[in-house]
């Protein structure tokens, strides 16, 4: 007796059922515990911080120089504080001070929540050579961490050496304040400038990348010879910093004379806030998955107006409170991009 074609059709679907869901039991077994990694978040907010320099007051060798210097310190960063801002201070003199008069006040700053660092102003000899780098970055690292303080960066190291190397080689993770007169490192065909030789720092002190876009996200450094392409097998890190915090305006015109006074005034405040927007308008149509990091430098250095800074602070309050803008530490930018890695699958 012949079976109905109809009742083949019906065993075989069934076959196939069964088939299907024992599949679908094995691959669940296999999978289990396991869930499909989240896509990656859009970042559409702005981490922004201040680079502070704190040089220029013979800290380590006139007391009473130095006790002025820590009390402007304190005061800036109490008003700072009362904003939810956050500094990174990067020590000069000033941690031959703090052992010298014995007033801690850079670990006291770090307990406070602000970032601390190295300034080390080195590198802008061409008399320099790496291990003269390496021993100089070395000893201020040592000095400073005898604070008790945590130091994993360095500014001040732009130079024809290799200061990438130097900088990793002394124990550093991380590098902030890059200027074009790091250029000189590159093989001279490389050079996105023209430097001429024996050039100064001084000459060659706008911040790189030249672009607001470019100093935006960090990125990987392999080497001095090729430093400026993002390596994710470097060693080190680079942060490109933005503009002088009291050059705002100057900047806007193109006409900062490097090395001039610092005459923070209205017009910077007003300057700054115009290029915010043009960051955030940019942030909207860009939208990585990478962290968008920016902050200003400023050398304390000269003392600014109290009541121009709580000015400027008020007007990026408002953008703190529209969630377009939060406050970070240099550190806390790093701590972001290495999470951003480890995200991304880059390390």
């Amino acid at each position: 007796m012949k079976t109905a074609p109809n009742l083949k059709r019906r065993r075989y679907a069934a076959r196939v059922g069964i088939f299907l869901i024992i599949a679908a039991m094995i691959t669940g077994m296999v999978g289990c515990g396991q869930s499909a990694p989240p896509e990656a978040e859009i970042q559409t907010v702005l981490n922004l911080g201040i680079m502070v320099h704190l040089e220029g007051w013979d800290d380590d060798t006139h007391e009473a120089k130095f006790r002025h210097h820590a009390a402007l310190l304190r005061e800036y960063a109490t008003l700072f504080e009362e904003y939810g801002a956050k500094l990174t201070l990067e020590s000069k003199e000033m941690t031959e001070g703090a052992i010298q008069w014995d007033d801690n006040v850079l670990l006291e700053m770090q307990n406070r929540g602000h970032g601390i660092g190295v300034h080390a102003d080195v590198g802008g000899s061409w008399r320099d050579t790496l291990p003269d780098m390496k021993l100089e970055l070395t000893n201020m690292k040592s000095q400073l961490e005898s604070l008790g303080v945590t130091v994993r960066h360095v500014s001040g190291v732009n130079s024809h050496c290799d200061w990438v190397t130097a900088v990793v080689d002394s124990g550093f993770e991380f590098v902030t304040g890059v200027v074009s007169y790091a250029l000189l490192s590159l093989p001279e065909e490389e050079r996105p400038i023209i430097i001429p030789d024996g050039a100064r720092p001084g000459e060659f002190h706008q911040a790189y990348p030249f672009s607001v876009e470019g100093r935006l996200h960090a990125w990987r450094a392999e080497d001095g010879s090729n430093w400026i392409d993002d390596n994710p097998d470097g060693d080190l890190v680079i942060i490109p910093s933005g503009e002088g915090l009291a050059y705002s305006y100057e900047e806007s015109l193109g006409e900062v004379e490097l090395g001039g006074a610092q005459n923070f005034t209205v017009e910077d405040i007003d300057a700054f806030e115009q290029e915010l927007n043009s960051i955030l308008e940019y942030i909207e149509s860009d939208r990585s998955t990478q962290p968008y990091a920016y902050y200003l430098s400023w050398s304390l250095g000269g003392a600014l107006d109290k009541n121009l800074m709580e000015q400027w602070l008020q007007m990026v309050d408002r953008y703190v409170a529209l969630g377009k803008v939060q406050w970070k530490t240099i550190p806390e930018m790093y701590d972001d991009y290495v999470q951003w890695e480890t995200d991304a699958g880059r390390r």
